[in-house]
């Protein structure tokens, strides 16, 4: 299992974003998920890589591979106010190219006070926004104050799915990844991301979708296993990939 992840993670690949924070994308062994803004079940996203932003944020994620969707959940375990200044923020390299600004083919997503989604694309300077619908791009989403396995008090969880050939990125990883959230009720804590402190607008900084698996998550893998592999900080040994995390209320 080792050596295939070892191989899945460098095999031809050129890391252009953070190679600190890097994640596989496991297709194999999947369900998925209902997308209503809650775990419809104990066990929905037991099939997902677990990856914490902060000790209050954690997103779940893996890829379906019939019809090639992405599948994210983000709980803000710590967030339980209705804010309009409140968002979710996705953005993707799709090609992997890197770069100090955002690129033609890079897509940004926000879902502003748990109601509106605005789109944009890179232009090689800066982000425009575009007129697409969630529909134009095969996104579903939903969010809401709900009780999880992982915390029994109410607290924001959003589901977000989207399929990558009508999301115009089509590309199979390395993919370039920036999961962010911001609660204006505490402000204090400022943009919670992953990779952390990276700048929206540079994704040299973003984290990595390095590599894809056909199997379904090993289980306990842990950061280390990636470390281990990847070459990564010690740092980023302190962040486990794991499966079902218990935060206790």
């Amino acid at each position: 299992m080792l050596c295939s992840l070892l191989l899945l993670i460098t095999a031809g690949t050129t890391m252009a974003g953070n190679p600190d924070y890097s994640i596989i994308e496991y297709t194999g062994g999947i369900t998925p998920a209902t997308v209503d803004g809650v775990w419809t079940t104990e066990d929905e996203w037991n099939d997902a890589l677990t990856v914490p932003i902060s000790d209050n944020v954690t997103f779940w994620y893996y890829a379906e591979i019939t019809i090639y969707s992405c599948e994210f959940l983000v709980e803000i375990f710590n967030d339980d106010t209705n804010d309009t200044g409140d968002y979710w923020q996705f953005c993707f390299d799709d090609s992997n190219g890197g770069g100090t600004a955002p690129a033609s083919g890079d897509y940004r997503v926000d879902i502003v006070g748990h109601t509106d989604v605005v789109i944009y694309t890179g232009d090689g300077e800066s982000w425009v926004q575009t007129t697409n619908t969630p529909s134009d791009i095969g996104l579903t989403w939903a969010n809401s104050i709900s009780a999880s396995p992982i915390d029994s008090t109410p607290h924001w969880i959003l589901e977000f799915t989207f399929i990558k050939t009508v999301a115009l990125i089509p590309n199979a990883p390395p993919t370039g990844l920036r999961v962010a959230v911001y609660d204006a009720s505490n402000s204090a804590a400022g943009v919670q991301d992953w990779a952390p402190s990276s700048d929206v607008n540079v994704p040299d900084e973003w984290g990595l979708i390095s590599g894809y698996s056909p199997d379904p998550i090993p289980e306990g893998l842990t950061i280390g296993v990636m470390v281990l592999l990847s070459s990564v900080s010690v740092l980023v040994c302190n962040h486990f990939l794991r499966k079902r995390p218990r935060k206790e209320s």
